[in-house]
């Protein structure tokens, strides 16, 4: 029985040593303290109503890799940037999204920095590179104001700058923008969408100079992200729609109807209004445009009219935008969407069918397929 007493009590000092451990000391015993070992220090910079906040504090910072890694190369810290020190250090660092992960030296600089919800593997990734000189955006920096441009160098220096979302890289794009007058390389084009694509940026007009060939690589990816940013201004200028799709059309007429299709779209969505949501949706989803949209825009599309809509006509032609995103890509997903669509419409034969299918692409894929296995019991 000791014996078994001592085993459980191992195994719970060695899972509890698996997490990450937060030292909740003030912001200057933290650096005080990372200057002492020679650590750098990791902040969780979170709030309290932010969701991807949470799903890293259940799903990735129990993680035994996480913590191991992480306990062994930072000094970690969660700090909620709406309380005591948090909106001090927010403004310091240029918090602005949340979750934002800050790593800082023990003299307060900030050395690397990520953003957003990460699963393990990718927190762990972000991890490694901030500590590698490589990778660190700290070491970028002071490489690129010393003149490194060689291509390897700038490759990595904005795919960092790319990943994190950082505003500084909206100047260095547009200095590598003027020296680079073909603008048709990938890097180029990444950069384009990352630090031109809002009307306000500085680099906007490089990006309407090259809008056919953004539109060839990225499709509605782009136009999506172009719809949207001049639907975020407009609103702040307080514009109407019909105002800012003239301005769309203006900057880019071969794609007027689709630009204003996402944002009379978009609208619709912020306002809540559900029912016209569905006639724009069913306005613009015809045939003829199925080819303009991925198969996860349809997907979506035809999920929001499952989850929304009782009209008959309605749920028919969603039930096509879901067949039409399975035919373009067959996947777990929009083999579910399927499913469910015909259930909803009585249909429980084609239901029954897309059901075993959407349940045989999850389980290859390693996906939760409890839902359709629930459905899958009532047909």
């Amino acid at each position: 029985m000791r014996i078994l007493f001592i085993f459980i009590a191992l195994c719970a000092a060695q899972y509890s040593q698996a997490q990450i451990n937060f030292n909740t000391s003030s912001w200057e015993e933290l650096l005080t303290e990372a200057a002492k070992q020679n650590k750098l220090i990791y902040v969780d910079a979170y709030t309290t109503w932010c969701g991807p906040c949470k799903m890293m504090k259940k799903n990735t910072f129990p993680n035994p890799a996480v913590g191991t890694f992480f306990n062994a190369n930072f000094i970690n810290a969660q700090i909620d940037m709406e309380k005591g020190e948090g909106p001090g250090l927010a403004k310091k660092y240029g918090v602005m999204a949340y979750p934002t992960h800050l790593v800082i030296d023990g003299n307060g600089r900030l050395i690397h920095r990520g953003l957003g919800y990460m699963e393990a593997d990718d927190f762990l990734e972000f991890g490694h590179k901030a500590i590698d000189p490589q990778y660190q955006l700290a070491a970028l920096n002071d490489k690129y104001a010393a003149g490194e441009r060689s291509d390897e160098f700038l490759n990595r220096y904005f795919t960092t700058l790319i990943d994190i979302s950082d505003p500084s890289g909206e100047k260095i794009a547009g200095d590598y923008f003027a020296t680079h007058p073909d603008l048709s390389s990938p890097l180029a084009m990444q950069l384009l969408m990352s630090f031109g694509i809002e009307p306000s940026s500085s680099n906007h007009s490089y990006l309407l100079k090259n809008k056919e060939k953004l539109t060839q690589k990225y499709q509605t990816e782009f136009l999506s992200s172009l719809a949207f940013y001049y639907y975020v201004q407009g609103v702040n200028d307080k514009q109407s729609t019909d105002r800012i799709n003239k301005n769309l059309a203006t900057a880019y007429p071969a794609e007027k109807d689709i630009l204003a299709f996402y944002v009379n779209y978009r609208d619709a969505q912020r306002s809540k209004d559900l029912k016209r949501s569905e006639q724009i949706l069913s306005g613009y989803l015809t045939k003829g445009n199925y080819e303009r949209f991925s198969s996860s825009e349809l997907n979506s599309y035809a999920w929001f009219m499952f989850e929304n809509s009782t009209d008959k006509k309605a749920l028919k032609q969603a039930t096509e935008w879901a067949q039409e995103s399975v035919r373009k890509k067959s996947e777990f997903a929009n083999n579910d969407t399927v499913a469910n669509l015909y259930f909803k419409s009585g249909n429980k034969k084609q239901a029954k069918k897309y059901a075993e299918i959407a349940i045989k692409l999850g389980k290859a894929a390693g996906e939760d397929t409890s839902s359709t296995e629930e459905l899958l019991k009532k047909l």
